[in-house]
C-alpha cells in the first residue's frame, strides 16, 4: 500500500534522562490507550480486547528492552541518538 506520509517525530540526542521521559512517556501512552479500548470491550461486549491485550504486552516488552538501553547509557555517561518515524497509509 502506499505511504500518504512519513513523519520524523523524534531526531535528536538526548542525556539517558531526556530518552527515559520522551521513550517511556509515548510508550506509557500506548499503553493506556489499549487499556481504554480493552475496557471499552468489556463494557461494550463483556469480553476483552485481545488484540488490545496484546498490544500492551508487546509494549511492556519494549518498556523492558528501552529500559536496560538507558540503564546501559547511563552507566556509560553516553548520550542517545533517537530517531522516530511513523508512516500513515489508507487501510482498505
Amino acid at each position: 500500500m502506499e505511504t500518504l506520509k512519513k513523519i520524523n517525530l523524534i531526531n535528536g540526542k538526548f542525556d539517558s534522562i531526556e530518552a527515559r521521559e520522551i521513550l517511556l512517556d509515548m510508550c506509557n501512552k500506548n499503553i493506556n490507550f489499549n487499556k481504554v479500548q480493552n475496557f471499552s470491550s468489556q463494557i461494550r461486549f463483556g469480553e476483552d480486547d485481545e488484540k488490545a491485550l496484546h498490544r500492551i504486552e508487546q509494549l511492556r516488552e519494549s518498556v523492558g528492552h528501552i529500559l536496560a538501553i538507558l540503564d546501559e547509557a547511563k552507566g556509560r555517561n553516553k548520550k542517545l541518538k533517537i530517531k522516530s518515524f511513523i508512516e500513515i497509509e489508507y487501510e482498505d
